[in-house]
């Protein structure tokens, strides 16, 4: 890699390459891939290409067209991210968008944020809304909704659905909007507040206020709160 510096400012246009550190400041944009070992994109910089760092820092309203590789990923403001998203660590701030996936290890989200396609990881913890037109899969999520929240499909080892209160941000909102909505939810452990869902399945299920379920199948334990609504529910060897 090479160890020379690569330094936008303003509106400018350049060709991408290998370099040592990037940084796009302003609404500059880079017209093809880029490869460095640390990538900075603030203001509404824009990359027409893939980005492969060992850290990516994006913010404000940049956008980057191809897809991102990267060990440490920040992304804050209102940032898209045209392609996957494929990381170690993530870390969300704002409001943000990926068009085709997002897959790595540990990724923490304060904010929204939106996926066309499967959300994969090891943990994942939601401190706002999300909507994920796909397979949300990691063996630990949490969820604090602050939005409404959606997932075709959930699954992991461990999964936790709480509605966040006592922000004057919350005071707001109105309750319907800090929900759940869900086709399948799968799992091992299973607690779920305010989620609207066809199927949940798991070991262990607690199914708490605001619920509304059409079926569970569980095989060891399973607890419903007295405000939830469930139309059916089964224990399956």
């Amino acid at each position: 890699m090479a160890d020379n510096d690569l330094i936008l400012n303003g509106s400018g246009t350049v060709t991408g390459g290998s370099f040592q550190r990037v940084s796009i400041n302003g609404s500059g944009t880079i017209t093809s891939d880029v490869e460095c070992q640390v990538f900075e994109c603030n203001g509404s910089g824009r990359v027409k290409g893939d980005v492969m760092a060992q850290s990516c820092s994006i913010a404000g309203g940049a956008k980057i067209e191809g897809d991102i590789h990267a060990k440490e990923v920040k992304v804050h403001g209102s940032s898209t991210i045209e392609g996957k998203l494929l990381f170690l660590n993530l870390e969300v701030r704002g409001s943000t968008k990926v068009k085709k996936g997002l897959k790595g290890e540990s990724v923490s989200v304060e904010g929204s944020i939106k996926v066309n396609g499967d959300f994969e990881a090891e943990t994942a913890d939601f401190d706002g809304s999300f909507e994920i037109n796909g397979l949300l899969n990691a063996d630990r999520i949490d969820i604090g909704m602050h939005g409404r929240c959606y997932a075709q499909e959930i699954g992991g080892e461990t999964i936790k659905v709480k509605k966040k209160s006592g922000m004057l941000l919350d005071k707001l909102i109105k309750a319907f909007n800090r929900e759940l909505h869900c086709e399948l939810i799968e799992g091992d452990t299973i607690q779920l507040e305010y989620t609207t869902a066809k199927i949940v399945r798991g070991t262990n299920v607690y199914i708490g206020p605001g619920c509304e379920i059409d079926l569970i199948e569980y095989k060891n334990d399973l607890k419903i709160d007295n405000s939830a609504k469930v139309k059916e529910s089964k224990k399956v060897e």
